[in-house]
């Protein structure tokens, strides 16, 4: 059997390269397309979307809540650092952002809007549920809630509140700080489900 002359090994090298580069570039524009159909939002756009954290935490009927109750459903997260003023900027935000959801009932009933203070003020936790179906407050003792800020970043002193989208799959999407007004977030959250469906 003949070896390949110089010419055929140049010809078989030169097809590789040309194989290559067009699989590189196709990959780098289905990326590409996929970024240009991402929607644009005011909040912070985790892409691609990571898992939540673990939790270990208390609902307002004192029953464990873990990871496992954000699964099936999207979840918007508050994590609120501030202490004992009532009610604290935090939970205001919250709770508007609730409002403004529901000139879209349908959407507004796929989200659970959870509230974590930082320094627990039980009388608002317990109540939460009073504003609506999907409207919980959660608790926990002082080494489950450093826990929980620290693994969602939020333990810097002084910190802001953050807001967290985490979708049905338990996977987090997107975050907004406290510069994010309530009706941008509400315009968001539709763009970010309605994108997912």
């Amino acid at each position: 059997m003949r070896r390949p002359s110089s010419r055929q090994r140049r010809l078989v090298i030169l097809i590789l390269a040309v194989a290559t580069f067009c699989i590189a570039y196709y990959a780098g524009v289905l990326q590409k397309d996929r970024n240009k159909r991402l929607p644009q939002i005011n909040g912070v756009l985790i892409n691609p979307p990571t898992p939540s954290p673990t939790l270990n935490l208390l609902d307002q009927n004192g029953e464990a809540f873990s990871a496992a109750d954000l699964l099936g459903h999207w979840s918007l997260l508050m994590l609120d650092p501030q202490r004992e003023v009532n009610p604290t900027p935090a939970l205001v935000q919250l709770i508007q952002v609730h409002n403004r959801m529901a000139t879209n009932p349908e959407l507004q009933q796929q989200i659970h809007y959870l509230y974590l203070p930082r320094h627990e003020i039980a009388e608002v936790t317990k109540s939460l549920s009073e504003l609506g179906s999907n409207i919980h407050g959660l608790s926990g003792e002082t080494l489950q809630l450093d826990e929980t800020f620290h693994l969602f970043g939020s333990d810097d002193i002084g910190a802001e509140y953050t807001l967290y989208l985490i979708g049905p799959e338990g996977l987090l999407h997107a975050l907004f700080t406290q510069t994010v007004d309530a009706a941008t977030i509400a315009e968001d959250l539709t763009k970010m489900i309605t994108f997912t469906q």
